[in-house]
């Protein structure tokens, strides 16, 4: 029998439940950044139970780190007695379900108890709308009330959490009769999650094109029970070979930090490579593909594009091959459906005019396959091909977007916000003057107030190059890579600012003198593999001078940089300048590279 398993399990990759039965000694420790976000949440945990401690009711009981069965005697006991709060509560094992589980807290309500999750990570955002809260002072479901202009900050992982620590308490015969959870996250506030509430899409059929709302708890009870098939057939496989496991390796979200990372890419990148490597390929493709005996990058690249282009673009191929059997082989498709412009004029443009043009053009493996493919067909023609680099289908005339004054940007933050904005300023008139890297940060613990000032210093020394280049009559441009993440801090920093602010922030980052070079990049180039900044630099000749670069260790030097005893704060700070002003120096390394090289590589093979 499989043993009871924790709530963690339901949100995350089913493999890794496969593989700690199968192949346990593979696991490696987890990256440091991971043990650094773990670490975090524990010491955020620590000091948020210590001021709700003096401040929430007097009726609160603190289960120790003891032995599993006293522990769960003393919260039972708790539990019996009706106590308001219960911190560190070891649930009593639900045998059936084999579930364990220790919530943070169960805060009682009218009718039972209902479990609430302390998490290092924002729990609202700001937009139009109310979520359902109670402060953390008064911690009842029965008190809360509407926050307005703020809405719920979905979190999968944590509603599955609640759901898990649900069941266990209707197990227990302690739960209040409502299916309902708290996650208490940075902003200090207890957020409700509604856990009968539809609140997440997923697929409704295997092939992923119908999708359906599922609540908490239906997502929870499939995923958490699935995981209990895998880990119980992958004991019988142990015991007897002949039973096929239910779960084979595929690459995904988790793989990055993941301990069988090594473990399973040395089967995914045999060969070809599996199919999933391929970017945008979902479970649900990945899936279909299986199906349909794909299974590598290789035959994908097989198929036939102008057969997924037009199936891509709507045109329903089978629905003209239906009707075209009771007609003969030169009878035009206009003919069977006049009323389909959109198709029609798309099969035109292919060369497809009757019965016979579609029959000897159309690829039946491909079509099987549906329109998505047509991308990761492209996909795995590039990444297999001999180049680094492809040109897009059709992009002849390659242009990069260029100024007189060039100022590469990048931000670094962690949870509690942006301590740093690093700029690249170039001024290609002036070429003898080189490059010129300003950081604009802080080494204190970063708040609201210090956030605000780094920016404002940002701000307005990049206002000043518009300006200075306007009065001079030149160009200015400011590139980032991937705009989203410094779009949305520069939205919120300015929002929280001031309206002014706001709409200056709104007018720079939506004009054509704020360039996001990744999007440059994938319109008119390809690789068939990531698009980050980490892996197209070094296709430009660019490395970083600082060993691992990468945002999660940046998050572990932040922490060294500003404490206040540690002897490694000042090379801590050093190492994040150069990670910073590598990650700008890059991006001025990419466009450079790419007005000279773009148009030299070959397109990509779209037949």
């Amino acid at each position: 029998m499989v043993t009871a398993q924790g709530g963690y399990i339901a949100k995350h990759c089913p493999v890794v439940i496969q593989n700690r039965v199968l192949v346990p000694a593979e696991e490696a420790e987890p990256p440091a950044e991971v043990v650094h976000r773990m670490d975090a949440g524990i010491d955020f945990e620590a000091v948020t139970l210590d001021f709700l401690r003096g401040e929430g009711p007097d009726s609160w009981v603190v289960i120790p780190q003891q032995p599993k069965d006293i522990a769960i005697e003393a919260t039972v006991d708790a539990l019996e007695n009706g106590v308001a709060v219960i911190e560190n509560a070891f649930l009593p094992m639900d045998e059936k379900g084999r579930r364990t589980g220790r919530p943070d807290l169960l805060i009682r309500s009218v009718t039972g108890y209902v479990p609430v999750d302390i998490k290092h990570h924002r729990t609202l955002n700001e937009e139009e709308g109310s979520a359902l809260v109670s402060d953390s002072t008064d911690p009842l479901h029965e008190s809360a009330y509407q926050k307005d202009g703020w809405v719920l900050r979905k979190h999968q992982g944590d509603a599955l959490q609640l759901a898990h620590y649900h069941r266990m308490l209707e197990a227990a015969g302690h739960d209040s009769g409502r299916a309902v959870g708290g996650i208490l996250g940075k902003e200090q506030l207890i957020v409700w999650y509604d856990l009968d509430l539809p609140m997440w899409t997923t697929p409704a059929k295997s092939d992923g094109r119908k999708r359906k709302k599922r609540t908490s708890l239906e997502r929870y009870d499939f995923e958490f029970d699935f995981r209990l098939d895998i880990a119980a057939t992958a004991h019988l496989h142990i015991e007897n070979n002949e039973v096929d496991l239910l779960v084979e390796p595929r690459a995904c979200g988790e793989c990055g930090g993941c301990g069988f990372h090594d473990f399973c890419f040395s089967t995914l990148e045999l060969d070809s490579g599996d199919s999933s490597l391929l970017p945008g390929v979902t479970y649900q493709h990945w899936r279909l593909l299986r199906d349909l005996g794909i299974t590598e990058r290789s035959q994908i690249a097989g198929l036939h594009y102008p057969t997924a282009s037009l199936l891509k673009n709507g045109v329903e191929i089978d629905v003209f091959l239906e009707l075209a059997e009771a007609v003969g082989p030169s009878v035009l498709l206009e003919s069977l459906r006049p009323q389909a412009k959109k198709q029609l004029l798309a099969l035109e443009r292919a060369g497809i005019r009757t019965v016979a043009d579609l029959l000897e053009f159309r690829d039946a493996d491909t079509a099987a396959v549906g329109g998505f493919i047509a991308q990761r067909i492209l996909d795995a023609r590039a990444v297999l091909g001999p180049h680094p680099v492809y040109r897009r289908p059709g992009i002849a005339d390659v242009t990069v977007p260029r100024a007189d004054i060039e100022i590469d940007i990048d931000m670094e933050n962690v949870n509690e916000g942006v301590y740093l904005w690093g700029a690249l300023l170039n001024d290609r008139t002036k070429p003898d003057l080189g490059p010129q890297y300003i950081p604009f940060v802080s080494w204190e613990p970063i708040n609201d107030e210090e956030e605000l000032e780094v920016f404002l210093a940002m701000w307005s020394w990049l206002i000043a190059q518009r300006d200075h280049a306007r009065e001079k009559g030149l160009t200015m441009k400011a590139y980032v890579w991937h705009e989203p993440a410094e779009n949305y801090h520069l939205r919120r920093i300015s929002k929280a600012a001031n309206s002014r602010l706001e709409e200056q922030v709104a007018v720079l980052i939506e004009s054509d003198a704020w360039i996001d070079l990744k999007r440059v990049f994938e319109s008119s180039w390809m690789t068939g593999g990531s698009a980050g900044l980490k892996s197209i630099a070094p296709l430009a000749g660019f490395e970083w001078d600082v060993d691992d670069p990468g945002g999660g260790l940046a998050m572990v030097k932040y922490d060294e940089a500003v404490a206040e005893d540690s002897q490694g704060a000042e090379s801590a700070r050093e190492w994040i300048l150069r990670y910073n002003r590598g990650d700008v120096e890059a991006t001025s390394a990419i466009r450079e590279w790419l007005t000279v090289e773009g148009s030299r590589w070959p397109e990509v093979d779209s037949q």
